[in-house]
């Protein structure tokens, strides 16, 4: 994955005019690579070039001095965060789509927000907001992605009309949560799944000191679809999908019900499976908190394109960690970062 960030940025058209100290790759790769080992601002991974320049230099043209905190800024504004991500492909068949916000870039007064769809664990597609409704901007987001055949799933801030007939459009199907945000579709979902068997399954698992237990139900019955559908202005129902989550932990037993609807006729173990990989995009806003720092970092004026580039980082330590941990994972590299310089130098 990380040979295919590097030919990626390889292609990247330079920016700049007449005479240049340092070459364009060699500047976006110490963004990348500063990124990865978990710098959180321009200085820092300036600082951070500037430690390790000698060994940068074995392995990418530079100039005889390190890059500025400013040459770097210059770099990551004079792109888009779409000229990051548009360079990498994935063939998987689910797409999940979620918003996070980047609580540090609060400086310039502003909120800045992103709107981020994951597909086989990387980052395809990613919108910047402000504050407001999500929907108008999942909406503009879905309609700039390829979804054909693919599964969307979004949460309850995405269950609307008009997103789900983007999906539909984009010849995608899509999994929508149902909250308390669609009352009357919810109520009409628990009286099918109260009045109707349906078909289950069941799954188990076990680890930090719980132990949950899940029981998938769906229905896909005509005439109960298109009940329930009529207590919803969503086009193209045609599943409808009931997820029970029973936790047995130290502090006691608690179950909750969760519902989706799907313009694909999901078999219990589909829909289980799907819900389940949503979590990814959660689990993805997790590290990069916690290991990559992002609600930390302060920068505002090009908070996209560094939410971007952080995307891509993520992307790479989940596909060469192996059984370190993400925030291990960035303090070797951050200490040393000679094995992907050598990935790096193989593939131009």
């Amino acid at each position: 994955m990380f040979a295919a960030l590097c030919q990626a940025l390889a292609q990247f058209r330079d920016y700049r005019a007449g005479t240049v100290k340092h070459p364009l790759f060699s500047l976006l790769m110490i963004l990348v690579l500063s990124t990865i080992a978990g710098c959180r601002g321009w200085d820092a991974s300036a600082d951070w070039a500037r430690a390790h320049f000698n060994l940068l230099r074995r392995y990418l043209d530079l100039w005889h001095t390190p890059p500025s905190a400013d040459t770097l800024r210059r770099t990551a504004q004079a792109y888009d965060l779409a000229d990051f991500l548009g360079g990498l492909v994935t063939e998987d068949a689910t797409v999940h789509l979620d918003g996070k916000r980047a609580r540090g870039a609060t400086r310039d007064g502003q909120v800045h927000h992103f709107i981020e769809a994951l597909c086989g664990g990387r980052v395809i597609g990613m919108s910047e907001m402000g504050a407001g409704a999500e929907a108008p901007a999942l909406e503009a987001l879905l309609a700039a992605l390829d979804l054909t055949g693919r599964l969307v799933t979004l949460d309850a801030a995405g269950t609307t009309p008009a997103v789900a007939t983007v999906i539909s459009e984009r010849d995608g199907d899509f999994l929508l949560a149902v909250e308390a945000n669609q009352p009357s579709l919810l109520n009409a979902l628990r009286t099918a799944f109260d009045e109707t068997a349906g078909h289950t399954y069941r799954s188990k698992d076990e680890g930090h000191g719980r132990h949950e237990t899940r029981r998938a139900r769906t229905i896909t019955d005509p005439t109960i679809v298109a009940r329930v559908a009529a207590a919803a202005k969503i086009p193209n129902i045609r599943c409808l999908c009931q997820i029970s989550r029973t936790r047995i932990t130290r502090e006691g037993i608690v179950t909750t019900v969760h519902y989706h609807i799907s313009s694909r006729r999901l078999r219990p173990r589909q829909y289980a499976r799907s819900v389940r990989s949503h979590w990814r995009i959660e689990a993805m806003h997790h590290v990069l908190d916690v290991s990559l720092n992002e609600d930390a970092c302060q920068i505002c004026t090009a908070a996209g394109v560094v939410g971007a580039i952080r995307r891509l980082a993520y992307a790479v330590i989940a596909d060469l960690r192996g059984t370190l941990s993400f925030r291990r994972f960035a303090e070797i590299m951050r200490a040393n970062p000679t094995p992907l310089l050598e990935i790096c130098h193989s593939c131009r």
